[in-house]
């Protein structure tokens, strides 16, 4: 008669060894949820093990087949396999930002909302945003990009929203509380694909590198015709090459960086990556005054995720067994023509190494993702308790 193994009450060694083999913290939760013993042992593992707590990968949100749009699920660059969750969307429209596990959504009637599926948190309904030179047939591109300054649920009063929208890529931003947005002056300043915070301000770039930045001094005025006025850093212009999809990321070192993403587009229209180009702000001694732009050949210890999300830098380093080094994994997002071909797509996903110039692939392309919102990249809170 076989003897029977009693799993529950697995030695502590046999259990920590399970568990080193784990990469995903969503294998680490599941781990834990078997048993009071296997919880314990998580536990005290999680309390020593600071890289893995400071290594949480990415993990790409893919539509679900034979669902509504409203449905998605994690795909794991690590375990090259789909986890069986699955994501209400508050609206069937692509997300056009992707903070610390917060997804925006943007509705029919044009209102920004930030929802978290990781969380039993209540969705932030932001004011409404003075759009025009809309695309009237396809709202969900009337918004290009949202993105926040903190977590609202660590920092429910102190955070900060920016915003890209309207055809014309301007610019607004808001803090947690406000009623209104503060509007950037966009006589001159507009065209913007990015925006990220960094040491204290708002950095911007538009599709000719031009640079802006300015601090967070908010408008008194609710019906915005209060303008800001921002600083240009860098100035572009009609010899830069254009590029249609530029990317700011913080580095694991702390320098801000620039990913400029360039297309080719096939005789049947589809758009397809054909180059990544990365670049180090030089600042002066005191971190005030941009001195220019450097070409990165290497990407160090970086590894980089780009796409409708915030930019991610993950180390090289920690996840040397699975990652390809020097690599862009960047996943298909916002085109000024999207809502010619959104019926189409998404179709461009993929891996670039900006030492060789080599393409790999990170998540197969499937049938069903035709005409659905494109993927996005998003980093599951991780909390053990």
């Amino acid at each position: 008669m076989a003897m029977k193994r009693d799993w529950a009450n697995l030695d502590s060694l046999a259990l920590n060894v399970i568990l080193e083999k784990l990469i995903e913290p969503t294998d680490h939760i599941w781990f834990g949820s078997v048993c009071k013993n296997w919880h314990s042992i998580a536990n005290l593992n999680h309390q020593y093990n600071h890289q893995f707590r400071g290594n949480i990968l990415p993990m790409l949100m893919i539509p679900i087949e034979n669902t509504s749009p409203e449905k998605r699920s994690l795909y794991s660059v690590l375990a090259n396999r789909v986890y069986p969750f699955e994501l209400t969307m508050l609206y069937k429209q692509r997300c056009c930002g992707s903070s610390y596990g917060w997804l925006a959504t943007i509705d029919e009637e044009e209102v920004i909302t930030w929802v978290n599926p990781f969380k039993d948190v209540a969705p932030i309904i932001l004011p409404w945003i003075n759009i025009y030179n809309r695309y009237k047939n396809y709202p969900e591109f009337n918004v290009h990009k949202v993105t926040l300054s903190a977590d609202p649920i660590s920092s429910p009063n102190d955070y900060v929203v920016a915003a890209i929208y309207t055809t014309c890529g301007s610019l607004a931003f808001m803090k947690a509380g406000q009623k209104f947005w503060t509007y950037i002056d966009e006589t001159h300043h507009r065209g913007f694909i990015d925006v990220t915070f960094y040491k204290g301000l708002v950095y911007a770039v538009n599709r000719r590198k031009t640079i802006v930045s300015f601090d967070l001094c908010y408008s008194s005025d609710p019906k915005g015709n209060d303008m800001k006025t921002p600083n240009v850093l860098l100035q572009g212009g009609n010899h830069e090459t254009y590029s249609p999809l530029t990317y700011l990321v913080k580095s694991l070192e702390g320098e801000l960086w620039m990913v400029r993403r360039f297309l080719t587009i096939d005789e049947q229209g589809n758009k397809g990556t054909h180059s990544l180009h990365v670049f180090k702000f030089e600042f002066d001694d005191k971190g005030e005054k941009l001195l220019g732009l450097t070409k990165l050949d290497s990407l160090g210890n970086n590894i980089l995720f780009v796409g409708d999300n915030d930019p991610v830098s993950v180390s090289a380093s920690y996840f040397s067994k699975y990652l390809q080094k020097d690599s862009i994994y960047y996943s298909d997002n916002y085109f000024d023509d999207e809502p010619v071909r959104y019926p189409q797509g998404p179709f461009d996903l993929g891996i670039y190494n900006v030492k060789d110039g080599r393409f790999g692939i990170h998540c197969p392309y499937k049938a069903y993702f035709k005409g659905k919102a494109p993927p996005i990249w998003v980093v599951p809170p991780f909390q053990w308790s």
